[in-house]
């Protein structure tokens, strides 16, 4: 009973500060929301009995990556928006049933799905979260996935670094 209460804060810790992320106006308090979001993860990865992971969870995404989005936020500062009318906003509509869609399709995915553990109780792994166990996986099945990510990350720094680059030297060098 009580992995079912742990479990249940987690959640709704997990769920609401995800949504203050999207619905926050201000980026510093969006980035905070953000560590708690990861935090809650963290708190669900306890409760798996995967404490590396967790802490991996911690340290590197709540630790290093949202600190480094605070950087990045302290150093534009709060500039105002350089559009005065959204060009996306005709598509507002569309963009909610996507969501919508989306979600059932998740919901239907889940109702139909065969997993261990959502009609019966989970069978019971050892050996999930250990580092011995995470690194066999990374450098067995997962390598090409895990290159990959990398790769796309690698990507994503480097178009966030131009677009930050265009913006300033737009604003000559505000």
């Amino acid at each position: 009973m009580g992995e079912r209460i742990f479990f249940a804060i987690a959640a709704v810790g997990i769920i609401s500060s995800a949504v203050a992320v999207i619905a926050l106006r201000n980026p510093f308090r969006a980035a905070v929301a953000l560590i708690v979001s990861l935090l809650s993860v963290a708190l669900i990865f306890l409760l798996q009995r995967a404490p590396f992971v967790a802490m991996i969870q911690i340290i590197v995404y709540a630790g290093a990556i949202v600190v480094l989005f605070l950087f990045v936020i302290a150093y534009l500062g709060d500039r105002p928006p350089a559009i005065g009318v959204d060009p996306l906003a005709r598509y507002q509509v569309l963009a909610w049933l996507a969501i919508i869609g989306l979600g059932i399709e998740g919901f239907l995915a889940l109702g139909n799905s065969e997993l261990p553990g959502i009609r019966s109780d989970p069978t019971q792994v050892s050996d999930i979260g250990s580092p011995q166990a995470i690194g066999h996986a990374f450098l067995d099945h997962f390598i090409a996935a895990f290159e990959g990510t990398s790769l796309v990350l690698l990507v994503a720094a480097i178009g966030a670094v131009l677009l930050a680059r265009r913006a300033v030297l737009g604003e000559r060098g505000r």
